[in-house]
């Protein structure tokens, strides 16, 4: 049980490697350091040069200390990742703000740190350096200093120009974040909800196997046992009334009779949770029925026969037992399964008499995390985004909708070239 809350943790902002991190900023360390060269020393235009060399300098210093003060594999995260990404941002506007403003045609790379930001960070900390970044902005419109230029005075903008600048500027780096943010959001959202559908199919392969290792178990501990209660009924019949040996001898005969009846339960159980690796769908619903057992409302089955042979396999099993159970828990006073099978496709429905899937829920059922605003009740939509998940690796497709006489109706439809072909695996 600890392994899905262990994987997710590390989709909660995971923040980034130490040396990605100091690996990103040298490249920028380079690239401003070899523009300054070409910019004044080849092209010849007057920079402020102590003050552009004080701040490559402060960042290259900066990186050093972080290469030097952690480990190879070390990660940063939270607080440490976001005061990096407000220096990396407070030190491009002040390269900026020495050599041009928003003049400066270098001023889009005020989108980077933001941008870095969202898909590493918390919303706050998006916001935080977004809206610092607004301010530079500002501040780069008003009062940088003037675009260096090799010979009199730079070309002066028209301040609708600068407005235009400064607007776009904001714009793209509002419109990259919240997209960032959001995919990547929706990524860790897919793979935490990954990570409980591949941790609930494990369990269920391994309660499979561990019935397949009873009933092997049974089988081959019933041949020794079957010669002691053998051995044992022997010493009966010629020691029985010996006074000194009689009750032990009853007693071990006994007691390997009692064995036998375990082995023989653990057998039957082990066949009833696996009986057929092929089965008909019909005998299917009914296994699934029965997992669901005690239901809080009876669960009707309707299955037309003749049923196509599918593999009895834990996707199968699992995303049935989990849509099933979600319609015993909403339903009214019944669930109804119901497979039928016509011309290339076989489906299966299972219908409820509850009060339906909310209309602002319905089309996002599936998705990994609705989150308790959707889902209403509480419920963040996992199960029905596990069940969607493990049907769907089968080779189904599911359409959730609300019955025209009340309740909610999932069905689950199959290609019956592709689902019958599973039989070839017998």
């Amino acid at each position: 049980m600890e392994r899905p809350s262990i994987a997710q943790s590390a989709f909660d902002r995971p923040g980034v490697r130490v040396r990605t991190l100091a690996t990103l900023r040298w490249i920028a360390i380079f690239g401003q350091a070899v523009t300054l060269v070409i910019v004044g020393l080849v092209m010849h235009y007057p920079l402020q040069w102590p003050s552009l060399i004080a701040a490559v300098l402060a960042s290259a210093v900066l990186n050093f200390g972080l290469m030097t003060l952690h480990g190879r594999n070390a990660r940063m995260q939270g607080n440490d990742l976001t005061l990096h990404l407000t220096f990396d941002l407070l030190q491009a506007g002040l390269l900026l703000f020495l050599t041009g403003g928003l003049a400066n045609p270098f001023a889009i790379l005020l989108i980077v740190p933001v941008t870095i930001a969202a898909t590493l960070l918390p919303s706050r900390a998006m916001i935080m350096l977004g809206a610092l970044a607004g301010v530079m902005l500002v501040i780069l419109w008003f009062w940088a200093a003037p675009l260096p230029w090799e010979h009199g005075q730079p070309p002066v903008f028209p301040a609708i120009y600068r407005f235009g600048v400064a607007i776009s500027l904001a714009l793209a780096i509002g419109f990259l974040a919240i997209y960032l943010y959001l995919v990547s959001a929706e990524a860790r959202d897919r793979a935490r909800a990954l990570v409980a559908t591949d941790a609930a199919l494990t369990r269920e392969a391994k309660m499979s196997a561990l019935g397949s290792l009873a009933a092997a178990a049974a089988h081959e501990l019933g041949g020794p046992l079957g010669t002691i209660r053998l051995i044992a009924h022997s010493l009966n019949e010629a020691l029985g009334d010996d006074p000194e040996f009689g009750d032990d001898i009853r007693l071990l005969a006994s007691e390997a009779a009692r064995s036998r009846n375990i082995l023989v339960r653990i057998a039957k159980r082990a066949e009833a949770e696996d009986p057929y690796a092929m089965l008909g769908l019909d005998v299917l619903l009914y296994e699934v029925a029965n997992s669901v057992a005690p239901a809080r409302v009876p669960i009707r089955i309707d299955a037309s026969a003749p049923q196509p042979q599918v593999r009895r396999s834990p996707e199968l099993l699992h995303g049935l037992q989990n849509l099933v159970a979600n319609a015993v828990r909403h339903a009214g006073s019944a669930v109804d399964l119901r497979a039928s099978s016509s011309g290339g496709d076989v489906a299966i429905s299972v219908l409820d008499d509850g009060s339906g899937f909310p209309a602002d829920v319905l089309p996002h059922l599936g998705e990994p995390d609705l989150g308790p605003s959707h889902s209403g009740s509480g419920g963040t939509g996992l199960g029905i985004f596990i069940a969607t998940t493990l049907i769907e690796r089968t080779g189904g497709r599911l359409q959730f909708r609300n019955r025209a006489e009340g309740g909610a109706q999932v069905d689950v439809r199959w290609p019956r070239a592709h689902i019958e072909a599973i039989e070839e695996d017998k």
